[in-house]
């Protein structure tokens, strides 16, 4: 019975942890991964020559870092206010800057 006990708990004990980290957020891991590729975008757009093509690059660069800081100042937020929507927020536009910094070459 004792072992039962035992087991049974340690299923729920499982289960509790895996649902947590199942519903925990991954704002620092994509605002990471954006400013990695914004770091990579703006080495690519150094080497760029052409002007209009360099211009376009930058412009883009910047947008990319101006969404890397509004999703880090939402996952802050986030974080203070024990609130998902500014979760979702701050991972919305780190896919989005990550994206448009992959978008650079």
């Amino acid at each position: 019975m004792k072992k039962t006990v035992i087991v049974v708990l340690s299923a729920f004990v499982g289960v509790g942890l895996m649902a947590a980290q199942a519903f925990a957020f991954n704002c620092p891991k994509l605002i990471k991964a954006a400013d990695e590729s914004i770091a990579k975008a703006e080495s690519a757009a150094a080497k760029i020559t052409a002007d209009r093509e360099k211009g376009r690059a930058t412009a883009m660069i910047e947008l990319a870092k101006q969404w890397s800081k509004e999703a880090a100042a939402d996952h802050k937020e986030a974080v203070d206010k024990k609130s998902a929507e500014p979760h979702y927020r701050a991972e919305a536009k780190a896919k989005a800057a990550k994206a448009l910094a992959d978008m650079v070459k």
